[in-house]
């Protein structure tokens, strides 16, 4: 698979938030997030000493050279991929992973931002319908890939929105073995219910 592929898988991937992150504006995708913003834009919003550069991973040991915010604190940590590495401009993927207690703001869903934890069934209401997903037990696994036009195709911004989700360590040997594998699953599969996955990765995400 080309690094091409796998950036384009990555592009295809946020939860109720705990109190504890409550005292973090949404994020969205304007200000240095906004489609034509660079890194002298991400400095000014966050402050230039919270702002380093470093290889965003991407995949199966792949990198990308990027930016990233707060790097020494996780629940505040935000990775950018440029569509121009070179000059660092143009966001092309705004990633928050493992820790993270940002928030992301939805169009229409002023009082309920996503964030990492939410469970499945939490996600599906918050997008007023069912979502693709893909199935677990490989690189790309539990990426949500289309939103049928529910609410969370839109973030406020017009950028997209991205999740990976994981299943749980007790899932069900026999529902995790229906989930696994480069298969397209609905949100609503009871299967992939039984397994009860939660949000691990978020990205907001711009094509060309």
């Amino acid at each position: 698979m080309s690094r091409s592929s796998f950036l384009v898988g990555l592009f295809c991937v946020v939860a109720v938030t705990p109190a504890s992150a409550q005292a973090l504006p949404a994020l969205d995708c304007t200000g240095p997030f906004a489609r034509d913003a660079d890194e002298s834009t991400v400095a000014a919003a966050f402050g230039a000493a919270n702002v380093t550069r470093a290889e965003i991973p991407i995949g199966e040991g792949y990198t990308e050279p990027g930016t990233v915010v707060f790097a020494s604190d996780d629940a505040k940590r935000i990775e950018i991929l440029w569509h121009d590495s070179t000059t660092r401009t143009r966001p092309a993927t705004v990633i928050f992973r493992k820790g993270s207690t940002q928030r992301i703001a939805i169009a229409g869903l002023p009082d309920r931002p996503v964030a990492l934890g939410a469970t499945l069934e939490e996600i599906e209401a918050m997008n007023g319908k069912p979502f693709s997903i893909n199935g677990f037990g490989w690189d790309l696994g539990g990426r949500a890939t289309g939103w049928h036009g529910g609410r969370l195709a839109h973030p406020v911004g017009g950028c997209t929105l991205l999740l990976g989700f994981d299943h749980a360590p007790d899932a069900p040997p026999d529902a995790l073995e229906k989930v696994n594998g480069d298969v397209d699953l609905l949100s609503s599969d009871a299967a992939l219910r039984q397994v009860k996955p939660v949000v691990v990765e978020m990205m907001l995400s711009w094509g060309q």
